[in-house]
């Protein structure tokens, strides 16, 4: 995509988000807690706001959110494991876990985060269950450490859930974003680009001078008068695909530019009149049998100039039309390169 707010810039939008959150949570706490004694607490929380502070500096250098993710979940894993089984502040810690869920599944994604959300929960369960630790003194119920778990699945089911739709329907915008886009950048008759695909995919070229040809199909008014539009489009449609077949493995844009006209960009060094009436016979061969057994065929003029470095292509077409009026000037069916007649 093309949007200025791509999935990676909005994944590395969030990171830095939750860095800043990061540090406004616990550098205060790990302040409190030294206040209050708790030494390792204190110490663990502010070197996490360290991290989490440089993480930032780190993503803003360098764009790799993917480790910067890294960066932010596992000292939180840790951290909030220690909690479980510190207890925390005043047996407080285990409020704090339920933000795992959704910032590993939107970190991770679906797969990666419901993994690690999965190995959380076995971590949990370890902690609460099966070890001996400091948040046995604190005289909770009995009953807690099962609710714990409990609302802990609770709470990844339905970030699960919410993972799952936000990704669905991202993935509907960036398809109905690129439809749109080669909506607006391509002729819905031939399948060629437009003007504008024209211009915006050669803003992204590198072409050193390359040549510009303007087509324009003879006598086309009068297929569309004695045929019909509709035998004017098929006949359109056949000349596009023709003379796409005809440019396969040439470093080159091709776009109908109008009506019957069409405008050949093409990073061509060779002999740009030769290479033009190759072109030329092409079309000339083209031919559409209609219903009434009559054959529609015809020939095209060519107006051919260079874009030179310090102009626009704009004007290095302006040359080219010139040209190709010169070539309808002189009968039709031929080629002229631009200021110079053949």
């Amino acid at each position: 995509m093309n949007d200025s707010f791509s999935n990676t810039s909005r994944r590395a939008f969030i990171i830095n988000l939750f860095c800043l959150v990061g540090v406004l949570f616990t550098g205060p706490l790990g302040v409190i807690s030294l206040l209050k004694g708790n030494l390792l607490i204190g110490l663990g929380l502010l070197s996490i706001a360290s991290i989490y502070s440089l993480n930032h500096l780190y993503l803003r250098k360098t764009k790799n959110y993917l480790f910067s993710a890294n960066v932010i979940l596992y000292p939180l894993y840790a951290l909030m494991l220690y909690l479980i089984y510190s207890g925390g502040v005043n047996g407080t810690g285990h409020v704090w876990i339920y933000c795992i869920p959704p910032v590993s599944l939107f970190l991770r994604g679906l797969k990666r985060g419901l993994l690690e959300v999965f190995l959380f929960i076995l971590a949990l369960v370890f902690i609460l269950f099966f070890i001996p630790s400091p948040f046995d003194r604190y005289g909770y119920h009995p009953d807690l450490k099962s609710r714990i778990v409990y609302s802990f699945i609770l709470i990844s089911f339905l970030s699960t859930i919410y993972e799952y739709i936000s990704s669905r329907f991202n993935q509907s915008l960036e398809a109905l974003s690129s439809k749109l886009e080669l909506a607006a950048t391509t002729d819905p008759l031939t399948g060629l680009l437009n003007r504008r695909g024209l211009e915006q995919q050669m803003a992204a070229k590198e072409w050193l001078a390359p040549t510009v040809m303007v087509l324009d199909i003879d006598h086309f008014k009068s297929i569309n008068d004695h045929f019909g539009h509709e035998y004017g489009d098929e006949y359109l449609k056949l000349v596009s695909k023709s003379m796409a077949g005809f440019l396969i493995g040439q470093k080159c844009l091709l776009s109908r530019w109008g009506g019957e006209e069409f405008l050949l960009l093409i990073e061509h060094q060779g002999d740009n009149k030769r290479f033009a009436d190759a072109l030329r016979n092409v079309v000339s061969n083209v031919s559409l049998n209609t219903q009434g057994s009559e054959e529609i065929c015809t020939t095209v003029s060519i107006g051919v100039s260079e874009l030179k470095l310090t102009e626009t292509l704009l004007t290095a077409v302006g040359r080219a039309d010139k040209a190709l009026y010169e070539a309808k000037n002189h009968g039709r069916n031929c080629v002229v390169l631009a200021s110079k007649a053949t």
